[in-house]
């Protein structure tokens, strides 16, 4: 009897858990482009969000708001320890 479903990936994925709290007010944009993303794409739409450094699938910022979305990601991974 053949396995159901997709074929098991040969390398293990890295699990990484991330929470926090958005303002109502301050932070409308991330919930509203949350609330937005169909059941099931979350997690794309996140890795695609981090990758073009927006909150639109494929969306790219322009050149001259790079360098505080930079400025802003430097300062978030400050305070982790990797």
């Amino acid at each position: 009897m053949s396995q159901r479903g997709r074929p098991r990936n040969a390398r293990r994925s890295v699990h990484i858990a991330i929470a926090g709290w958005l303002h109502p007010e301050f932070d409308a944009d991330i919930i509203a482009w949350w609330s937005a993303i169909p059941v099931g794409q979350h997690m794309t739409a996140f890795k695609m969000a981090v990758r073009n450094g927006g909150l639109a699938q494929g969306q790219v910022l322009e050149p001259d708001k790079l360098d505080a979305v930079q400025s802003a990601a430097e300062d978030i991974l400050s305070h982790w320890e990797f």
